[in-house]
């Protein structure tokens, strides 16, 4: 995706490219939730994006690719940023108490990475009152 040869290619083939990576970061999510004890998982994994669009970095002449879930009603969900490098970071908000941590909600899953090697955390808030 880097350089000018970014410039000739379609929005459908970045994303088509970017499908396996996608695929990386929604089990990365996934596996995150689940080993804090919510089976559910990401609810949108596997889905199709709400919107995507490529995003020109204007110093290195390079593209990302961004694309972003959201609700039936329109409410942002999470997104996943893929530079023209290959590396990737992406956000799904969660919103729910953390299953093992009484005093602890779970914001958002992120992760990040390039193919092969994506990493996967929670981010967390204090629960209110706690």
């Amino acid at each position: 995706m880097a350089g000018g040869g970014a410039l000739n290619r379609s929005l459908g083939q970045h994303l088509q490219d970017a499908q396996p990576l996608f695929a990386e970061i929604w089990q990365a999510l996934a596996a995150s939730l689940q080993a804090a004890g919510l089976e559910q998982g990401v609810a949108v994994a596997g889905t199709p994006h709400s919107r995507a669009e490529l995003r020109e970095d204007s110093f290195a002449r390079s593209h990302s690719l961004y694309a972003e879930w959201r609700s039936a009603r329109g409410a942002y969900q999470g997104s996943i940023l893929m530079h023209g490098d290959g590396l990737a970071f992406a956000e799904f908000d969660v919103l729910l108490a953390h299953p093992r941590k009484a005093n602890w909600v779970i914001e958002a899953a992120t992760a990040w990475g390039r193919s092969g090697a994506v990493k996967s955390e929670l981010r967390l808030l204090p629960a209110l009152g706690a």
